[in-house]
């Protein structure tokens, strides 16, 4: 049970600042070793919306470090995706940052969750609608679905959700710490439980990593949260939480999540401004290749290590090319038949 090349949406779009070239690098190599087609959607720096623009009641003081602010950059450049998706009326799409990872499976995993999204009806708001009709790729109810949250409290009792088993997904313990949490305090599963996923819907899902989202949801989160009617909260996820509790978006969220951060060292490799915190980004801008994600059977990012390998061994001490034992004269000769 998989899917196309974009994951069953009609597009995967990337936001990545135009100067992180070394993690674009990372993503172009990881989309050819799963076989995904992604879409660059350029990042913005805060310094580059005016401030007539800005979100109220956020303007920008004369004293304000504006780095300070640099979820305003992370708030424009969703808010560009969702654009995107508006103008060139794609029906779905699926946003991810460029610190992300994911399974060498991904498509299978997706493939078996848009499948459980189409044919079960028990957590639909109308029940009688017994399954969507396979042109409408992840359900036809919704607004976004999570898939790259870092951390994720569901309703505190409205416990609707459906458990399905996924051969792709890891041991409990293998996750996030708040994963961890999640999955034995709320759905009570043990640490030691492989191949669970749970889908439930989505109340307060943090960070956004991944997130699928509809046309109908591009057009919401625009208006909502986007530049005619601003956001008001520092951090787009933040907005998200809030407008999902109010009831004003809805969708589903995954857990475990098929889409982890990609950690380097320490605190992370990030673009993100550390405030009172600035003695810990000594690590920041490190090589996107020395790091570790957790909750995933087959890291794909791991995998691109094997293009590191040894492919050719030199002969001699210094010598000719072809001295020694398995000269090419033998080979030559082998493959002559002689």
């Amino acid at each position: 049970m998989t899917v196309n090349e974009t994951l069953g949406f009609q597009e995967i779009l990337l936001i990545s600042m135009d100067y992180r070239t070394d993690r674009q690098d990372a993503l172009a190599l990881m989309a050819a070793e799963t076989g995904l087609k992604i879409r660059l959607i350029p990042g913005v720096r805060t310094d580059t919306i005016h401030e007539k623009a800005r979100p109220f009641p956020h303007p920008v003081a004369a004293d304000v470090d504006p780095h300070s602010l640099l979820w305003l950059g992370i708030w424009r450049a969703h808010a560009n995706a969702w654009r995107h998706i508006i103008d060139n009326n794609l029906q779905t799409a699926l946003i991810i940052e460029d610190d992300v990872d994911w399974d060498e499976n991904i498509k299978q995993i997706m493939g078996l969750w848009n499948w459980q999204l189409q044919q079960n009806n028990t957590m639909r708001p109308n029940p009688q609608q017994k399954k969507c009709d396979a042109q409408y790729a992840y359900g036809c109810d919704w607004d976004l679905h999570f898939t790259g949250q870092c951390k994720y409290e569901p309703h505190p009792t409205d416990q609707t959700h459906m458990e399905y088993h996924d051969p792709n997904a890891a041991a409990i313990s293998t996750y996030e710490p708040d994963f961890q949490k999640e999955m034995t305090s709320y759905w009570n599963k043990s640490s030691s439980d492989p191949n669970i996923r749970i889908i439930s819907p989505t109340y307060s899902p943090l960070c956004t990593m991944s997130y699928a989202i509809s046309l109908r949801g591009a057009k919401r989160s625009l208006y909502q949260i986007g530049g005619y009617k601003p956001a008001t909260e520092p951090g787009i996820d933040l907005e998200f939480i809030t407008h999902h509790k109010e009831g004003r978006l809805r969708g589903y969220t995954l857990s475990p999540p098929p889409f982890v951060k990609w950690r380097t060292k320490g605190i992370g490799d990030t673009d993100n401004f550390y405030g009172d915190r600035a003695e810990l980004s000594d690590d920041i801008d490190q090589s996107t290749a020395g790091g570790e994600s957790k909750g995933l059977l087959r890291s794909v990012r791991a995998k691109l290590e094997e293009l590191d390998g040894v492919v050719r061994e030199w002969g001699g001490d210094g010598g000719k090319e072809g001295e020694g034992e398995g000269d090419g004269a033998e080979d030559e000769e082998a493959m002559a038949g002689g």
